[in-house]
């Protein structure tokens, strides 16, 4: 039934004054059921139906000044917390970049081109930041696809090359998970089953790359992640019976995938560095790291380690997987407390903001973004300190690496893009129930105290 002309003129006034149009319909819908819920308790005072659309508009408002308040209150709003620390990260990788370039082997082009790469991250980045984040949960198949592709097409293209670039494209899935699992929301048991199996794929991909710390960073966010939704009722199913499935089939898929690792030479030798830290050559770079560590000031160059000498040549990859390593025993503690210090803000900034989303989809992204980033920097450290059970990939926005750089800048420009305009976005409503506590029907107020499951 269409609404009363008066209500609707009213609302076409109001919309006029809100600019953003992406604001307009959530605020429009808002008002509209503040001003039919007014007019339909008029009535049930004993009003006529027009004399309580008079009313209702009326105690509103005028409809140019309501317009231009909520126009005010509803604007994309920049965390600038977040970008100017983003900002601050970036400088500061590109800065050690600079101070490191004599102490390495083709330093200078080495720093040339992290500046290089810095441009076409920083757009990658703002292009992330304006973009729709919605369009991770409206088209998740269609980006799941899409990056299986590019995983594949990166594979082949790069395979016989150290360190393949199709890992970056890989560190994408967890955010395109998340918009998978929102896909799949209040469709009980047959949803989660589907999300479980979506976990298949970037684990199968990380497997044919041979990348560990890729494998483990993918499968623990997608596993978080599912973890978050079942415990939040999204799925709509029993939490305990949800749970239980959820860690039973992990557990049991572990077990198969170790069992088909043990096979693999490879993954012997980095599992028996646990059981002898000096056995092999993964061994032996985890002892001169934690020496060098152990001879690092707080503040200024370390003392000498002997037998050893410069840090650069025995850790060939400094500026790359250990330039936490090289920072703190050339700068001191300091810096690597510093650095930390500046990555833990960003994060807990993130939560907070993250915990305050309206939607699901808005929580779901935010939580897959902050958990590969978080993953990254958590296996980059503890590499760095000289445990090589899993390699490290990169320290975001400060380690060397051209994809690298433009891989986490694409991740944070979706997060600040969440954070910009998360709290506008309203999620569909579920399958069988209405987004509004209080509601008027058949001239009944009805009061749905299961709004929430």
């Amino acid at each position: 039934m269409q609404q009363p002309n008066k209500i609707a003129a009213y609302l076409e006034t109001v919309r006029q004054q809100i600019r953003w149009k992406k604001a307009q319909p959530p605020v429009l819908e808002e008002l509209e059921n503040h001003l039919t819920d007014q007019k339909n308790a008029y009535i049930s005072d004993g009003l006529d139906e027009e004399t309580a659309i008079n009313n209702a508009v009326a105690e509103m408002g005028d409809p140019v000044i309501v317009g231009e308040q909520l126009d005010r209150t509803h604007r994309p709003r920049p965390d600038w917390p977040l970008l100017i620390m983003t900002a601050i990260l970036l400088i500061l990788g590109l800065s050690i970049q600079f101070l490191i370039r004599s102490d390495i082997h083709n330093g200078t082009e080495s720093f040339t081109k992290q500046v290089t790469w810095a441009a076409p991250a920083i757009i990658v980045l703002l292009m992330a930041y304006l973009l729709d984040f919605t369009i991770i949960g409206k088209y998740p198949k269609t980006i799941y696809l899409a990056l299986m592709v590019i995983t594949m097409a990166s594979y082949w293209s790069y395979r016989y090359v150290i360190g393949s670039t199709a890992i970056y494209p890989l560190l994408l899935f967890p955010t395109a998970f998340a918009g998978f699992v929102y896909s799949k929301r209040n469709k009980g048991y047959g949803g989660l089953t589907i999300s479980v199996v979506a976990v298949i794929v970037p684990v199968l991909l990380a497997l044919l790359i041979h990348n560990m710390t890729v494998l483990l960073l993918v499968g623990l966010s997608c596993l978080i992640i599912l973890t978050v939704a079942i415990a939040k009722g999204w799925f709509n199913v029993s939490k305990l019976m949800a749970l239980l499935i959820l860690y039973l089939s992990t557990g049991i898929a572990s077990l198969i995938l170790f069992l088909t690792l043990m096979s693999q030479a490879y993954f012997r030798d980095r599992l028996q560095v646990i059981l002898n830290p000096l056995q092999g050559h993964t061994g032996w770079v985890g002892t001169v790291i934690r020496s060098f560590l152990y001879h690092s000031r707080l503040v200024g160059e370390g003392l000498p380690v002997s037998g050893y000498g410069s840090v650069f040549p025995l850790l060939s990859t400094a500026n790359t997987n250990f330039l936490l390593t090289y920072m703190t025993y050339k700068f001191g503690w300091i810096l690597f407390i510093g650095i930390m210090l500046l990555f833990a803000a960003f994060f807990v900034r993130s939560v907070i903001i993250s915990q305050k989303q309206k939607s699901v989809l808005g929580q779901l992204v935010s939580l897959a973004v902050i958990l590969t980033v978080a993953m990254e920097i958590f296996t980059y450290i503890i590499a760095n300190l000289g445990f090589l059970l899993v390699g490290p990939i990169s320290l975001p926005l400060i380690s060397y690496g051209g994809r690298a750089l433009v891989t986490n800048m694409c991740l944070i420009g979706f997060l600040l893009s969440t954070f910009r305009t998360g709290n506008l976005f309203k999620d569909n409503v579920p399958v069988g129930k209405s987004n509004r506590l209080i509601k008027y029907e058949n001239g009944k107020i009805i009061i749905d105290l299961k709004l929430n499951g």
